[in-house]
């Protein structure tokens, strides 16, 4: 028998970096003529190549008094269940890159398969949590269903490592990379800009209100530098305030997120990812493959694999502006010293390659569901 479908189950939908991993995924399965069955939120028109062997199960969500991921879990569960009524068992497996507690017990009643993807550190994330009710409820259902899952994948070594914690057999956790580049990027000599660039969603993980503290302690040190936060979110207002407040409008700039962010990498001359936690961190990998000087926190558990713990760039303590300033002014300062940082960081971006990591997560599906 093989592989013939693979039903993802990806709820609430969002942009960035995990799109581009489920879209890349995705792509590579059609090519493998692989018949895949996405179940998502509303209708995101995706650059899907071969529609021949993909099918889109989407809902339009209602008003509900639950949390859009509770919500959305509730709804995608009914368009799970009619998926699994007319697959096989031998050759279907569920692949849940989110909400993934739900798609556990649905896949176990009805006898399928089920691998899931887990893209941020357990742990931190329920630590740092905005809503620590929720956070609590969320890791304590990881704790009681995952222990059900067939398979578990994380996207770092780091983040396995915590999943360890709520698993109670670790074989059944596998660390592998987001399948995230495409190639290598030629990368031509340009004019680079007194820009410091900074990407991701305007969220408390991601804490750029401490990277706007710590770029208004020393603007008049580096009068000819500016910031650009390119991202969108529930914190952009209170963002704004902060800018405002301290007399930054022309100095830092919020930027709506876009898919196409080569421009910004390509004139930015310091990428900076200041988040209290991350899974991985794709804009990093972005960074890298720019070959932009990189300044990260040392948030658990992504960035500083992708870094190689300090060759490949720098990093920081979580929210900490002090220390976070000084290193922006010694990058600037020692500006050959971090080319040769992310000259090491572009070396190593072919741990991020799509076609490789695609078949780790396939042989990882595969053995799954045969053993």
């Amino acid at each position: 028998m093989n592989l013939k479908k693979i039903i993802l189950f990806y709820p609430s939908f969002e942009r960035g970096g995990v799109e581009i991993v489920l879209v890349n995924f995705i792509n590579y399965l059609l090519k493998k003529k692989i018949y895949v069955v996405l179940i998502s939120s509303n209708f995101n028109k995706l650059d899907i190549l071969n529609k021949n062997y993909f099918s889109y199960k989407y809902f339009k969500l209602n008003k509900s008094f639950l949390p859009n991921r509770l919500s959305t879990a509730r709804e995608a569960s009914k368009l799970l269940i009619d998926e699994l009524k007319k697959s096989k068992k031998e050759n279907t497996v569920v692949f849940s890159f989110q909400s993934s507690s739900i798609a556990i017990l649905i896949s176990r009643i009805f006898g399928f398969k089920i691998v899931v993807r887990n893209a941020e550190d357990p742990v931190y994330s329920t630590l740092y949590a905005d809503k620590k009710i929720l956070a609590l409820f969320v890791i304590f259902s990881k704790i009681l269903t995952y222990n059900f899952a067939n398979g578990i994948i994380t996207n770092s070594k780091g983040s396995k490592l915590s999943m360890n914690k709520l698993v109670l057999n670790e074989k059944k956790i596998k660390s592998i990379y987001n399948p995230y580049l495409k190639e290598n990027l030629k990368i031509k000599k340009n004019k680079k800009k007194d820009l410091i660039l900074s990407v991701g969603r305007l969220t408390k993980q991601k804490d750029f209100k401490t990277l706007i503290y710590a770029f208004s302690l020393i603007h008049k040190k580096i009068p000819n530098f500016k910031l650009s936060i390119v991202g969108s979110g529930e914190k952009q207002r209170e963002l704004k305030k902060i800018i405002s407040k301290l007399k930054l409008n022309n100095k830092i700039k919020i930027k709506k997120w876009t898919k196409n962010l080569n421009l910004y990498y390509t004139e930015s001359k310091i990428f900076i990812l200041s988040s209290i936690y991350e899974g991985l961190g794709n804009v990093l990998i972005d960074a890298a493959n720019h070959k932009i000087p990189i300044i990260t926190t040392d948030c658990k558990s992504g960035p500083l694999e992708i870094i190689d713990y300090g060759k490949g760039g720098y990093s920081v303590p979580i929210s900490n502006k002090y220390l976070l300033a000084e290193k922006i002014i010694y990058v600037i300062n020692n500006y050959d010293n971090a080319r040769v940082k992310s000259q090491f960081a572009k070396k190593r971006v072919n741990r991020f390659y799509i076609e490789k990591n695609s078949l780790l997560y396939l042989n990882y599906l595969r053995k799954i569901l045969y053993g």
